[in-house]
């Protein structure tokens, strides 16, 4: 690793003004002019950090998430008392589903600058995503003294009672928002949903209008006034949609939202014909978006199958632990309610679908870009410490470990439904082969239907938003 050498005065003041051009591009959205800044930092300074991690910024804006990972760690290793380098990185392993790495980077910005409300937020929105919510209302709580009426301050306590379960405390959160920002929209909408599910549509309605007042163009909002008004109110709220629709922006994020939710409020009056226009609308947008390529995802596929032979897995880590129940299946098969089902009993846990197993292989040394090449020649050591490691972080959080390399405590188990792990089932087999793994199916018209219309978020979806792309990723075998 290089580190940035000694500088004279001459060479720091050039190297502040370069940077100051640089982020100054940043924000003006001259990408390529950044980065043509950055180059001549490196070129005085080889290893400079803020040029490292401004590159990093533009890959990940650019979508190269490998390039941007390589280079946020990069500018870790440069600077490691750099807080904002950590929270860069943090938030990239978030978004790649690494949970436990992220959450490593964050606590190690946290320790840099221990209060600083950018590093304590968006701390707390990833361990709400990791479902810690105990943890996120600690952290969050503490912030609060210090911050009493930030408002993203107090969303975030909303968010974790609201996710955890706590909805009095949510609604008095969300209460406290709108007392200091009447005109906040998304505490309306959320105080809207937490109503309506509370029973109280009077009260619900009345906060889906104030979010309508405060944004006429709230999609979401529209649709749900539609869902819960009365039958002779629908045909003035579908009028509003299609408005709203006809005049968004063609090929917009707006009319692709636009398009599920005016689609949906169509089928739910029995217009199928043209709700499914507006379902392949609204599809075709986010497919022209997302890079999608056919190929590689069945060529990857193809490969994990030709990996896992009956050689690769009879060499297994020889544990017994029977803990985990693995939930596999296409997304919208009915996952969910099967780990409902499941949770209802007193001695199971439901883990909801965090990455558990990959974070693992990760934290054991795999290269993210060549895990499946590096599983299949795993020694059973090497599965028996990836197993290990695995039930570490399943357990997190919940006091049943009886130590790190035992496992569970005797008689719990935990459903871990990971959409990964339909890709991980050879490996989760040798690390764990006395877990149970339940796959759900669905019939394939309802399951590719119900992921056609539904506005499912994340690049793991990508191959539902064209009906011939879903039509040849379902019957794969690894997914069939």
């Amino acid at each position: 690793m290089r580190r940035p050498v000694k500088l004279s005065n001459s060479k720091k003041r050039q190297l502040h003004a370069l940077l100051d051009q640089a982020v100054q591009s940043l924000n003006r959205g001259q990408a390529e002019v950044a980065v043509q800044l950055c180059l001549r930092m490196e070129a005085i300074q080889p290893g400079n950090g803020d040029a490292t991690n401004i590159r990093g910024i533009i890959a990940n804006q650019q979508g190269d998430r490998a390039q941007a990972l390589s280079l946020f760690q990069q500018a870790v290793r440069t600077a490691p008392r750099r807080y904002e380098f950590h929270l860069n990185l943090a938030s990239l392993l978030l978004q790649s589903g690494q949970h436990g790495e992220a959450l490593s980077s964050y606590h190690q910005a946290l320790k840099l600058k221990p209060h600083e409300l950018q590093i304590q937020l968006a701390y707390a929105g990833a361990l709400i995503a990791m479902r810690h919510f105990d943890q996120a209302t600690s952290l969050l709580t503490a912030a609060y003294k210090r911050h009493p009426r930030h408002i993203d301050l107090l969303m975030k306590l909303f968010r974790a009672c609201y996710e955890g379960g706590d909805t009095k405390r949510a609604e008095a959160w969300l209460q406290e928002v709108i007392t200091l920002n009447p005109d906040h929209v998304d505490a309306h909408y959320c105080y809207a949903l937490l109503l309506l599910q509370d029973g109280r549509q009077q009260d619900g309605e009345r906060e889906i209008r104030a979010t309508l007042r405060l944004n006429p163009e709230h999609a979401d909002a529209e649709g749900l006034l539609f869902e819960i008004s009365a039958r002779r109110e629908r045909d003035a709220d579908v009028e509003r949609l299609a408005a709203m629709f006809d005049q968004a922006q063609e090929n917009s994020a707006q009319r692709a939202r636009l398009g599920f939710v005016y689609g949906k409020a169509l089928n739910d009056l029995g217009d199928y014909d043209a709700a499914f226009r507006c379902y392949a609308e609204a599809n075709a947008i986010r497919n022209r978006a997302s890079g999608y390529d056919q190929d590689r995802e069945l060529a990857q596929l193809q490969m994990i199958m030709q990996t896992f032979t009956r050689a690769v897995i009879e060499k297994t880590s020889g544990l017994s632990d029977a803990s985990p129940i693995f939930i596999v299946g296409m997304p919208r098969c009915g996952s969910t309610l099967v780990e409902q089902i499941l949770a209802s009993h007193p001695d199971v846990t439901p883990r909801g679908e965090y990455g558990f197993f990959e974070d693992a292989i990760r934290q054991c040394g795999a290269d993210s870009l060549q895990i499946i090449q590096q599983l299949s020649i795993y020694t059973p050591q090497q599965w028996r410490a990836l197993a290990q490691q695995y039930l570490k972080l399943l357990c997190a959080d919940t006091g049943d470990m009886d130590n790190e390399a035992s496992g569970a405590k005797s008689g719990r188990r935990y459903t871990d439904k990971s959409l990964s792990n339909i890709r991980m089932i050879g490996a989760i087999h040798c690390a764990l082969p006395g877990a149970r793994i339940i796959h759900v199916r669905r019939h394939p018209l309802d399951t590719c239907w119900s992921i056609f219309h539904n506005h499912l978020q994340g690049k793991h979806f990508d191959y539902g938003h064209d009906l011939e792309a879903l039509g040849h990723y379902y019957p794969t075998p690894t997914c069939n």
